[in-house]
């Protein structure tokens, strides 16, 4: 997580310094009350009482208007690869994995992401420091909600989402998803509601115990080792992207 510093910095550079306070527009599921708040720092903001109650915290995102634009851009820019990618291999024959890469490209470009700050809006986590607590000036958007996500979703699966069952392992949900050709066998990467990310063997002889959390994504790793130098972290741009999933409208 990016150290308090800087997040504090980052957060006071998004607005000119005649902004006496941090104008946040409400991005809320269902509905909030009020359209936005104003707030001189991060603790005073996650305690207005104008907040709906029984919010979800660890899904709740903090952004501005200019880094979820750049995040958009960096999403629309993946999509155009996966289509590349596609066209490459649907002419180099390799029709199945061509096929998913434009199952992919097309979630992909439907998703709603947001280029949020790596942050803490837990208010028991903001309040327990100053320094989680950084000042805000200029404009934001808090997007919350408080309907909890219970359903897992699969990524380069033939299902998009399942149910999450107490006490069922991480390579249960996976198991026979991951013996498809050009899926990494061995291990998938959890998203979990808080944007953290975790790589759990789930293979036959490394299988590790894990449990995701409610509400997690489950990226099934794609074996990029055929594929050109430009498609080498494909892996890894998509699953920050997947960080930035957000499930509000």
């Amino acid at each position: 997580m990016m150290k308090p510093l800087f997040i504090a910095a980052a957060l006071l550079a998004v607005a000119p310094l005649s902004y006496g306070q941090g104008q946040i527009t409400l991005i809320c599921q269902p509905a909030c009350s009020v359209p936005s708040v104003s707030s001189n720092e991060l603790s005073e903001l996650v305690t207005n009482p104008a907040l709906p109650t029984n919010i979800d915290w660890q899904t709740a995102k903090l952004s501005t208007p200019a880094s979820d634009a750049e995040q958009q851009l960096h999403q629309q820019q993946l999509v155009t690869k996966l289509a590349a990618l596609a066209e490459q291999l649907q002419k180099q024959g390799d029709v199945i994995q061509a096929q998913r890469i434009n199952i992919l490209r097309q979630r992909i470009a439907e998703l709603k992401a947001i280029g949020a700050y790596p942050l803490s809006l837990d208010p028991d986590v903001v309040r327990l420091k100053p320094e989680y607590s950084p000042k805000l000036a200029g404009d934001y958007r808090l997007t919350i909600s408080s309907i909890p996500q219970r359903e897992l979703t699969l990524w380069n699966s033939s299902r998009t989402s399942m149910t999450w069952v107490p006490g069922k392992q991480t390579s249960e949900y996976v198991g026979i998803e991951q013996q498809q050709p050009g899926i990494d066998a061995d291990t998938v990467t959890v998203i979990a509601p808080d944007g953290s990310t975790e790589t759990v063997p789930t293979g036959y002889w490394n299988r590790r115990y894990h449990e995701p959390q409610p509400g997690s994504q489950i990226w099934l790793n794609l074996q990029t080792s055929a594929f050109g130098q430009e498609y080498q972290s494909l892996n890894q741009e998509i699953i920050h992207l997947l960080t930035q999933r957000t499930v509000a409208p």
